[in-house]
């Protein structure tokens, strides 16, 4: 098994920070040059001295002077370079033959002849190479590398792995099992010790738990004290005036090492991963150094739109002001506290998808975490007391449906006796199965809509494909292309809407038997 790192400098994503085409050009290529030279003089003691050589699909010693000659001479909007980070589970004997073949197996599978170095690095126990891809390859077709092609690198190295090192992987294999069913018997163990302390209950739901330990009110309590802190700081900061930013700062989390330096999209994205995974979360005052960070960098991204480098008093007060408002826009739409828990997760949900490539500014979004989890939380304030009165309730109306007059009808002797002629019981008995069969008749209509217009929508796409194989005018062909295109798109939509509605039954189905579980 390998781990495949990317990430890629665009003359796009660049355009947008600096305000033009030109600057984002300059911008990505020097970011592209800069990575170069990390690679060729990163500290360790693998690196030689004047630095280290890169190979390629040919040559073992390509000098670093060459590749940054090639990325300037290159003539393009989009993609500067491509940086892979190929990570083996194990050593191979040798990282160029090993990273040949993966690339060598890209270039077949995309059908373009990509130009490309490598640098080999020893400096971790896990030796790895880092690989640069141009732009645009030989024939000067852009190359785009995305999820499916990660997908192939996984292959194509554990091919490589499985070929070469057959033993060695065996034995990575399970030591890694080990270590995750190791993982998972201390998290078991962990669970159990808190059931043994009284701290959770197998039964009980985790959100039950924590009303229970931390009730809403007390909750609400600390945070209002919360934020009355942090604007009295907040105000004794602005006093004294900006502080210098410290760059040489780092924060830990997530496995790796955090710092002003790393982009506002990756610092975006850690931040929404220890907001969705609680145990991950960090020190408080890391996660101030972070936020920080996040602020930073949205002004200054902010400042190279066009805007002023210095806010005057009147924009920072108005800009304080929306801060503190219980609402914000985003895509047209207003979001406040006091809307429904429903509509914000959605929200939260979409920012989350990995196709959104909108982010919600650090302050907006950390109100819409705020609400979300203020609001879970009141949903289950109480829950306990509501349970067993909902319980007394249904048994309250047991009761008094069993101790009702008609429960106990009276059945007169004249009616006995009528009921044992066999005549009147073959008669009872007739209008008792005419009556079950009456109830066994669906009265509603079983019938699936959406199944009748797929089916629909297919037979036209299959006719119409029938009539353009029997067409040689092309424009009457292209036509029929569009159409072709329009019903596949409605076909999706169709299928999206079905795969929506199965994903509701479920969640519907388990959220009642999560609802059993609990009594």
């Amino acid at each position: 098994m390998i781990i495949v790192r990317h990430k890629f400098e665009s003359v796009r994503k660049r355009s947008r920070e600096a305000g033009s085409l030109a600057g984002g050009r300059k911008l990505a290529i020097g970011t592209a040059l800069a990575h170069v030279k990390y690679l060729q003089h990163r500290p360790g003691q693998d690196r030689e001295s004047g630095g280290r050589f890169a190979f390629d699909a040919t040559e073992d010693r390509v000098d670093p002077a060459a590749i940054r000659t090639a990325i300037r001479q290159l003539k393009t909007n989009n993609v500067v370079i491509h940086k892979l980070t190929l990570s083996p589970e194990i050593n191979p004997a040798d990282v160029k033959e090993f990273t040949r073949e993966i690339m060598e197996n890209l270039s077949a599978d995309k059908g373009q002849e990509l130009i490309w170095w490598a640098v080999e690095h020893r400096n971790t126990d896990h030796h790895h190479p880092h690989v640069i891809i141009l732009g645009k390859d030989k024939q000067g077709k852009s190359v785009w590398l995305d999820s499916k092609d990660h997908d192939l690198i996984h292959a194509y190295g554990d091919r490589y792995l499985e070929r070469v090192h057959p033993l060695e992987l065996k034995q990575a294999q399970e030591k890694r099992e080990k270590e995750l069913e190791l993982k998972r018997a201390l998290k078991e163990a962990e669970r159990l010790n808190r059931i043994k302390e009284g701290l959770e209950l197998p039964w009980l739901h985790q959100k039950i738990i924590r009303e229970q330990l931390e009730p809403y009110k007390d909750w609400k309590k600390a945070q209002l004290e919360d934020e009355a802190r942090r604007e009295l700081a907040k105000r004794a900061r602005e006093e004294k005036g900006p502080a210098k930013p410290r760059f040489q700062d780092t924060i830990e989390a997530l496995g790796q090492e955090w710092s002003a330096q790393s982009s506002l999209a990756e610092l975006r994205g850690l931040n929404e991963q220890l907001w969705r995974n609680a145990d991950e979360r960090i020190p408080p005052a890391e996660y101030k150094k972070l936020i920080r960070w996040i602020r930073d960098k949205e002004d200054a991204q902010e400042r190279s739109k066009g805007k002023s480098q210095k806010r005057t008093e009147d924009a920072r007060l108005k800009s304080d002001k929306e801060r503190a408002k219980d609402s914000f826009v985003y895509k047209g739409k207003a979001y406040s506290k006091d809307m429904k828990l429903e509509q914000l997760t959605k929200l939260s949900r979409q920012l989350a998808d990995k196709k959104n490539k909108e982010r919600l500014p650090i302050d907006d979004y950390q109100k819409l975490r705020k609400w979300i989890e203020e609001k879970d939380r009141h949903r289950f304030s109480g829950i306990l007391e509501k349970q067993l009165g909902a319980a007394k309730r249904v048994h309250d109306l047991k009761e008094k449906a069993r101790n009702h007059p008609d429960a106990h009808r009276y059945v007169s002797p004249l009616q006995k006796q009528m009921m044992k002629n066999p005549v009147m019981g073959l008669f009872m008995s007739v209008a008792s199965l005419s009556q079950e069969l009456v109830r066994s008749i669906p009265l509603k209509n079983t019938s699936d809509p959406t199944k009748k217009s797929l089916d629909e929508l297919e037979a036209a796409k299959k006719d119409r494909m029938a009539d353009r194989g029997k067409r040689r005018d092309p424009k009457r062909k292209a036509k029929d292309d569009e159409v072709i295109d329009k019903i596949d798109d409605g076909i999706e939509n169709i299928r999206k809407s079905q795969d929506e509605r199965k994903t509701q039954k479920k969640r519907g189905k388990d959220s009642k038997d999560r609802d059993l579980e609990m009594f």
